[in-house]
């Protein structure tokens, strides 16, 4: 297994994003269904790439991210990633380095779903019974641009901390998108998403509105490392198959 590090020195941001991309420049002529598979680790703010792995042809992220973060310094760091990320080594790692996370949580694992969606599932009280007392916190924000009014509304507990083994479990969370596509003045177009979430970040370091906040950066793997990978050097196009040149040249780069 190959791994790359880069640009480990200089200033550094807050959120790492991990994700992974495949180079399907890298192809050979004799494998036109294999693409090379890379998995990142992303500055978000100062958008450096710090760590690089090679995910093999029988491997996955999962095996690979372990590795990916062993060489980067995550002391007082949050990393971000997508439900493939949620798992319980990768969390106790993380928390043994110093660092925190954010994973979104889907059916990959079942009861910690589940758990997650029962807690913040609608009331429906039954007659003579008063309402389950909760800690839910609770914070909204909107942005408009590009045709597009987006509402996001984060809420968060505390609750199932007591009783979870999910390592360095601090916080769960739910978040809603509502969307409006708008044109002429008129709204032509909604649609709403659910995620649901866990973050070893406590109600003492962090505040909501900033960890809706950390959540939405890790976007800022899509739009600034990816797109500038496919889009700005054509990393898809390329043809360097000799060695690993083809792997490597855009991170050295994107500084």
């Amino acid at each position: 297994m190959k791994q790359y590090k880069y640009n480990q020195q200089g200033a550094h941001g807050k959120v790492y994003g991990m994700d992974g991309k495949a180079v399907r420049g890298m192809r050979k002529k004799d494998d036109e269904e294999w693409r090379e598979y890379l998995l990142s680790v992303y500055d978000v703010e100062q958008k450096k790439v710090l760590s690089q792995v090679e995910v093999g042809r029988k491997e996955n992220e999962i095996t690979k991210a372990p590795k990916a973060l062993e060489s980067v310094e995550i002391s007082q760091k949050v990393v971000t990633g997508d439900a493939m990320h949620t798992q319980k080594a990768l969390s106790a790692q993380i928390v043994r380095q110093g660092g925190d996370y954010i994973f979104p949580v889907k059916e990959n694992q079942l009861s910690l779903y589940k758990n997650i969606q029962q807690l913040f599932a609608p009331e429906d009280p039954k007659a003579g019974f008063g309402k389950i007392e909760t800690d839910f916190q609770t914070v909204e924000k909107v942005n408009k641009g590009h045709g597009r009014l987006e509402k996001r509304t984060l809420t968060t507990s505390e609750m199932l901390n007591s009783y979870s083994t999910w390592p360095g479990l601090a916080q769960v969370y739910r978040l809603e998108r509502q969307f409006q596509w708008w044109r002429s003045g008129r709204c032509y177009r909604t649609s709403c998403e659910v995620e649901f979430g866990i973050t070893s970040l406590s109600r003492k370091k962090i505040a909501p509105e900033h960890l809706l906040d950390f959540r939405r950066q890790h976007w800022g793997v899509e739009t600034g490392l990816h797109y500038r990978r496919d889009v700005t050097f054509k990393e898809d196009a390329t043809r360097m198959t000799i060695g690993h040149t083809g792997k490597i040249w855009p991170p050295l780069t994107i500084l």
